[in-house]
């Protein structure tokens, strides 16, 4: 499989109905990501030709700005990466996640991106 995905799981009692307003209720209701704002960064992940790191930011719970830093040292990575990254970036500004494919020909930087942003979106709470 050449995608990760992300899954959220809900906690709580399937078709409970539950008082609304209540201090147990919302506890188990699912978080809102809409108030999640600021700036996340994920780790810097390591691949055959050197280290990929994403960082998004969110506003309102949207991911509004994704960046990127991935190996650029030879002539191919770099003309790879420079492909590779821009769409990476717009597909996660479309998906709003890390279910994003990856790109042909940029399989590793695609791994290693998906990855970072993966810790980055665990880090804003989405």
């Amino acid at each position: 499989m050449n995608k990760l995905r992300t899954a959220v799981i809900g906690l709580g009692m399937a078709g409970a109905a539950l008082p609304a307003g209540s201090a147990w209720a919302s506890s188990f209701l699912p978080m809102r990501h809409s108030a999640v704002t600021g700036t996340f960064r994920g780790p810097s992940v390591g691949m055959q030709w050197g280290n990929v790191q994403v960082t998004i930011i969110v506003k309102t719970g949207k991911i509004v700005k994704v960046k990127a830093t991935a190996p650029h040292h030879t002539s191919r990575s770099s003309l790879i990466n420079s492909v590779a990254l821009p769409i990476l970036r717009s597909e996660v500004l479309k998906a709003q996640s890390a279910n994003i494919n990856v790109v042909s020909g940029a399989t590793l930087t695609s791994n290693a991106y998906i990855q970072s942003l993966g810790a980055a979106l665990k880090k804003a709470g989405m």
